[in-house]
């Protein structure tokens, strides 16, 4: 296991979903690079690059492409995976060696009724540059919103 960055905060976002899919299958689209590049990224986005070593202390890379073809890179650490009930990473966006936004994920993934997956996300901001302020009053989530619409719109096929 590698340690994640430790926080004392209370989450700066809390999101719960009810897919119609089992758990393994929900968990999956968070490791498999295949099914991630599907849904990450806000509505609108695509992820022509998603690379990911899905192992404690494993690193994965992601390009969002917005609508306009601005490319922005992000990327992370697995620091557990306890499949299929449970995933910790971070992400990260960088401007060289500075980090522009920092977060801690906590994924956990309960198997409910009739086959569906009760998912519930908690994501806190570890770094946030000053210009990047927007992240924590509504982009975040609206992002993580969208993107989990993505998501969840992979299961009704």
């Amino acid at each position: 296991m590698s340690a994640a960055p430790k926080t004392d905060r209370a989450p700066d976002l809390v999101l719960n979903r009810v897919f119609n899919a089992p758990r393994e299958r929900v968990f999956r689209a968070w490791i498999e690079p295949q099914l991630m590049a599907q849904w990450w990224g806000p509505e609108g986005y695509t992820a022509p690059v998603c690379e990911l070593d899905a192992r404690p202390g494993g690193a994965w890379l992601v390009h969002m492409r917005s609508p306009e073809g601005h490319v922005q890179v992000m990327g992370g650490t697995y620091h557990e995976i306890a499949e299929p009930s449970k995933l910790i990473c971070t992400t990260f966006v960088k401007d060289g060696e500075r980090f522009m936004v920092e977060g801690l994920h906590v994924v956990t993934f309960e198997a409910a009724s009739e086959g569906r997956t009760r998912m519930r996300l908690e994501s806190t901001l570890i770094q946030l540059a000053p210009e990047w302020e927007a992240a924590r009053h509504g982009g975040m989530q609206h992002g993580w919103n969208t993107s989990i619409d993505k998501l969840e719109t992979m299961f009704k096929a």
